[in-house]
This record gives C-alpha cells, structure tokens and sequence, in this order.
C-alpha cells in the first residue's frame, strides 16, 4: 500500500526509510487519506505556487540566511562549509515548523545550495508540500518550544496532546544529548529510533495523528541531508534558537 501512495512522486527512497511498526500505529483508513492529500498537493500547481510564495515571504522576513529561489549553476564548484549548510538547513527545518502556513518537505540535499555570490542559501523546493491542521502544529511546535526552551511541563502536555507519551524518550534523544550545541545526524540512528517509538505507541495502545506522515517525510529528509554532507556535529540548539527568535519576539 504505502508504495501505491508514492507512485507518481518523487519519494521513492522513503520505502527503506519506514519502520513496519509505523502501520501499526497509524489506521490504514487515515494512513491512506492522508497519503492521497499528500499526492494531490503534489500534482497542485496553485497549491504549490501559493506554498512557495507564502514560506518565501516568511523567510524573507525570517532573515535566517536561507531564502526560496532557482539553484542555478553547478554547485559542485561552489566552496562549501558543511556546518554552515547543515545549520543553515536546520534553520529552515525549524522555521516551517514554527510559523504558521503550507511547509515545503523536500529539503534533500540538490534541493539546497550555497548562493553563488555566498551570501546565505537557496532552497529550490520541489512540489511535495502539507498544510498541517493547527492542532498538529501547535502541538509539534510546543514540543520543540518545550525542549528548547527548558520547560518540561510544556514538552510533556504538547507529548500529551499528540498522544506521544508513549515515546517521550525518543523525541528526547532525537533531539540531542547533552546542550545540543553538537549533535551528529545518522540515518540508520533516525530509522531504529523511531522504530523504537512506534513499537513503544503500539504496545502503549496508541494510535498516532494523521499529521505524522507528513513530518516523517520531512523529518527522514532532514537526516538524509546532513547525512549527505557528513552528518556534524551541528549546533541544533543555536539553529532553532534562531528560527524561533523573531517569532518569539513579535509574541512577546
């Protein structure tokens, strides 16, 4: 079934990607519409105008170092900073999590380049996109507010809010030990990680909301990208700082 969901996209390579305890926790009613929902954004070409211009208007305003545009040129001849461009992306991996709006989930690595003039990044998105419901966002967002900004309690009730109590240790260590300031990125470690989160939901009795197909997607991305480019360590802690920043600042 889920390879039925990605035929005509461009996600293939998630099918090594996905822990088979990951249907056991998502019904296959709600797995399937939401990979449909997936699939039709993907083939919408207003949809995905209208992501593109609303997340590059939200970066522009970010300031993050990272805007949408064309990659143009071979970026193979480009000087490059692997922790530069890894925290660079962890910045916008951040920033779509955090501000409201349609979130572009391709950020594979010949999704992103340095600027040739090098000044900051580009991200040249391709049409795979998702409009979280609020509910998941807030949700999602508080647990990384939660985690990063050193209150528990608010990690713990957005956990609860998701029904992810069952894998609090595993969002724990996914985010980094220690003060995230150095924090290494392994596929195979996101893959028996989670694997381990969805045996824990399903031994829990859990079932997990539909919004976690989207931000799998986005989150096995992420890993592949910096995997590409060494996998760290990066400062994650001073990337996220710096997404939610200004948000923060405008909400005070």
């Amino acid at each position: 079934m889920f390879k039925r969901l990605l035929d005509g996209t461009d996600l293939g390579q998630l099918k090594d990607m996905v822990s088979p305890a990951f249907f056991d926790v998502i019904p296959t009613r709600v797995l399937w519409k939401q990979g449909r929902a997936l699939a039709k954004r993907y083939r919408d070409q207003r949809a995905y105008t209208e992501a593109l211009t609303h997340r590059a208007t939200t970066l522009n305003a970010a300031e993050l170092g990272v805007n949408i545009g064309a990659i143009v040129g071979d970026e193979s001849d480009r000087v490059e900073d692997a922790t530069a461009r890894g925290e660079a992306l962890l910045r916008l991996y951040f920033h779509q999590i955090l501000v409201p709006g349609p979130a572009l989930l391709d950020i594979r690595c010949h999704r992103f380049a340095r600027r040739e003039d090098g000044d900051g990044y580009v991200f040249d998105p391709g049409h795979i996109s998702v409009e979280w419901d609020a509910e998941f966002r807030e949700g999602l967002s508080g647990i990384y507010r939660g985690f990063y900004g050193d209150d528990d309690e608010l990690f713990v009730e957005s956990l609860d809010a998701l029904d992810l109590r069952c894998a609090e240790e595993t969002f724990r260590q996914q985010f980094g030990e220690g003060d995230q300031h150095a924090v290494r990125f392994e596929m195979k470690t996101f893959i028996s990680s989670f694997h381990d989160a969805f045996v824990a939901c399903r031994e829990a009795g859990e079932q997990l909301h539909s919004g976690f197909l989207a931000f799998g997607i986005y989150l096995a991305f992420l890993y592949d990208h910096l995997e590409s480019i060494g996998g760290g360590p990066f400062d994650v802690r001073s990337a996220y700082e710096a997404a939610a920043g200004k948000q923060q600042a405008e909400a005070a």
